[in-house]
């Protein structure tokens, strides 16, 4: 957007153009991922601690270099995508927005690839334990590709997002928007918040569940610290300390 005073069809026109380029770009990203989503798929079976992956349909692995290709292509692409959608956005927002968003955006995505990492090396392997343990006896674990593929990308990424809440914190409380009071005052709620989050992404056991819900909790303490750290009482537009 160029200027304000754009009308509600330019306004659809522009975004047409961003969303076009986006998936342009997603998808040459993607074409040339292709090429190397399949070494990676073999690196993720080596470094897997289970000792034996198969594949029990035609297309399997097919679909799983595929999984693989989609997610890389858009950790890849993802600078241009947030350029692209900051610059739709900046026009509209106010002076302090702005320098929200500019200064999120780096930190941002590096945070998010250190929590994802974080779940991929240490929460990933605890979890395929934990699920071992549950065999023997005369069951012998055989586990799909496509079973190992979705545990990495549903305990991997959810760490990643959870990874931001420091710096969001950071951010609002540094320009008054949110005050660490705030964090003292729902700490019980975000104890059941950790907890249901990990029933809902974790595996179907306790003990998966709580070594999910502990580092999530962890990390909203963090975000408190960092708040209480970052506030400023004076900022404009700050929150009433109750």
């Amino acid at each position: 957007m160029d200027s304000p005073e754009m009308s509600l069809s330019q306004h659809l026109e522009e975004l047409r153009t961003r969303l076009l380029w986006m998936i342009a770009v997603v998808g040459a990203c993607f074409f040339a991922g292709y090429f190397v989503a399949k070494p990676v798929m073999f690196w993720l079976v080596r470094r897997s601690i289970l000792h034996h992956l198969v594949v029990i349909g035609v297309v399997e692995a097919f679909y799983g270099v595929i999984q693989i290709d989609f997610i890389m292509s858009l950790i890849v692409s993802s600078p241009f995508l947030l350029f692209q959608l900051a610059a739709f956005v900046f026009p509209g927002l106010t002076d302090l927005e702005r320098r929200m968003v500019g200064w999120f955006l780096v930190p941002g995505g590096l945070l998010f690839l250190a929590g994802s990492a974080a779940g991929f090396f240490w929460f990933v392997p605890v979890v395929l334990r934990v699920m071992l343990s549950f065999t023997g006896h005369g069951l012998e674990p055989l586990w799909t590709l496509s079973s190992y593929l979705s545990i990495v990308i549903d305990l991997s990424v959810p760490f990643g997002i959870v990874a931001e809440l420091p710096l969001v914190s950071g951010l609002l409380s540094h320009y008054g928007i949110l005050s660490p009071s705030l964090f003292a005052r729902y700490r019980r709620y975000a104890i059941l918040i950790a907890f249901a989050i990990a029933a809902v992404l974790a595996p179907p056991t306790a003990l998966s569940m709580i070594l999910m819900a502990i580092p999530i909790y962890l990390i909203y303490e963090l975000a408190y610290v960092v708040s209480r750290l970052a506030y400023r009482p004076g900022a404009r537009g700050g929150v009433v300390e109750k």
